[in-house]
């Protein structure tokens, strides 16, 4: 365990140096010249980026369902589609209303009915610049806007499996995000790849937008029928009621398993809903994957087991975890070698409620370094690390199990059942395995000896 008088004896040597350096300067007069300059930083403005859909007299179309035009005047419900056909959509207005220089794009969402009819419809969008495929990236500069016409062509070739189907609802939805035609600073080339965050209110849209290699934004609760596996980088985005929900009678939300090429996910204001009952459960893992870095910012990330778990067979993790909550019987655990985690202005929660076991088999730690594992970096900065248990199993804060291993925490408070750990009773909370002998444990600047 540690030991911590040690770093309460180093602190009070350096205060007491302090005093001694204080008590010589008494009664001595020094003086010296100085002089000092200042000027004034004009403030920091981020700008904005927002797209707004019109109709042709500036009334907003948001919500709002758009009719079909037919040459001889028929109404929407009156016009039947068939092979070779073309209709057009009333014009729309799109506007750049922010202050910054936007791309914007067109696509298909949310067919509702015979969603097959749609693969016999070819889309084109008319506007000032031509005719281009729906899906194609258009550029709009602060203020402007752009009239379109959306068409819909039926396919010459369609054949009889088309006949008497229907899409009874789609939406057109436009998507927009950062060009690089602003004057912005010294680099205008650093939204050069900006991508689109696609919303998404359904398990069919999410895997669908997961699938096409899309960012994407949470606007509503989501639960998946499997686990989602994550294959390439990708960004999931929350909102005010955006989170991912635990699939049924799985173990896990998200999965990382067998990738040799880097992967990056990020989960930026999204609630991780992990499982609450079943065996082993995890909230994000990581299995027999190369160059993965997760990073987790001002969400939450939760499991009746391990919350983030990194797996054995992994090979150069890096963890970043930013205004997070990390919740599970273990909030972090790692059994892959070399992995680097950094944790700041995070709380992260242990709760033991496992059946008792006096042998100790289920006594676990809020923060765990497997077995079999080394050369681990952990870094927790101004974070909140709880430990709590309701069934009399021990749990730790951290608990290090392997050697080679360095662990530092900065500006962080630790708490037990709600009460706040004592500074000398810290160390009862810190479980190491002959193996963490090596540790290099640095608390608030001070290296505590291990023994």
């Amino acid at each position: 365990m540690t030991n911590t008088k040690a770093t309460k004896r180093a602190l009070l040597l350096s205060v007491m140096a302090m005093l001694v350096c204080v008590a010589m300067l008494v009664g001595t007069t020094f003086a010296w010249f100085t002089d000092s300059a200042s000027t004034a930083v004009n403030k920091i403005q981020a700008g904005t980026l927002e797209i707004l859909l019109l109709d042709e007299r500036g009334n907003s179309l948001e919500g709002e369902t758009l009719g079909w035009v037919a040459a001889d005047g028929r109404e929407q419900d009156e016009i039947l589609w068939e092979p070779g056909c073309t209709y057009e959509l009333q014009p729309i207005v799109i506007k750049n209303n922010g202050n910054l220089a936007l791309k914007y794009k067109i696509v298909i969402t949310g067919i509702q009915g015979d969603a097959e009819l749609n693969q016999a419809i070819e889309w084109t969008i008319t506007n000032t610049s031509g005719t281009t495929a729906l899906d194609a990236d258009h550029a709009l500069a602060v203020g402007a806007s752009d009239t379109l016409t959306i068409k819909g062509h039926m396919k010459e070739d369609a054949g009889n499996e088309y006949q008497g189907k229907s899409i009874d609802n789609i939406a057109i939805t436009v998507y927009a995000t950062q060009d690089t035609v602003e004057s912005d600073s010294t680099n205008n080339q650093y939204d050069k790849d900006a991508e689109y965050a696609i919303p998404v209110a359904t398990a069919g849209e999410l895997a669908e937008a997961l699938a096409s290699g899309n960012d994407v934004v949470l606007t509503a609760p989501i639960q998946m029928p499997d686990v989602i596996e994550i294959k390439s980088d990708v960004t999931i985005y929350g909102s005010e009621n955006g989170k991912l929900l635990a699939p049924d009678n799985k173990d896990r939300v998200i999965n990382i398993t067998d990738n040799t090429e880097p992967i990056i996910l990020t989960l930026s204001g999204v609630d991780v809903v992990g499982p609450i009952s079943g065996a082993y459960t995890r909230g994000v893992s990581v299995y027999g994957t190369t160059d993965v870095t997760i990073v987790v910012d001002n969400s939450s990330v939760s499991a009746n087991y391990y919350a983030l778990n990194i797996a054995g067979d992994n090979d150069n993790v890096d963890v970043v975890v930013r205004n997070a909550t990390i919740t599970g019987w273990c909030a972090f655990q790692t059994w892959s070698a070399g992995t680097k985690a950094t944790f700041e202005n995070c709380t992260l929660i242990g709760n033991n409620d496992k059946g008792y076991n006096a042998d100790g088999w289920n006594d676990f730690a809020t923060v765990v370094i497997n077995t079999d594992t080394a050369s681990v970096d952990l870094t927790f900065k101004n974070c909140r690390i709880e430990a709590n248990q309701t069934t009399g199993n021990k749990q730790y804060l951290l608990s290090v199990r392997a050697g080679g291993c360095k662990v530092t925490l900065d500006g962080c408070t630790y708490f037990a059942n709600g009460a706040e750990i004592a500074d000398e009773d810290l160390g009862s909370y810190i479980s190491l395995y002959s193996a963490a002998i090596d540790l290099v444990l640095t608390i608030d600047g001070t290296i505590i000896p291990i023994s």
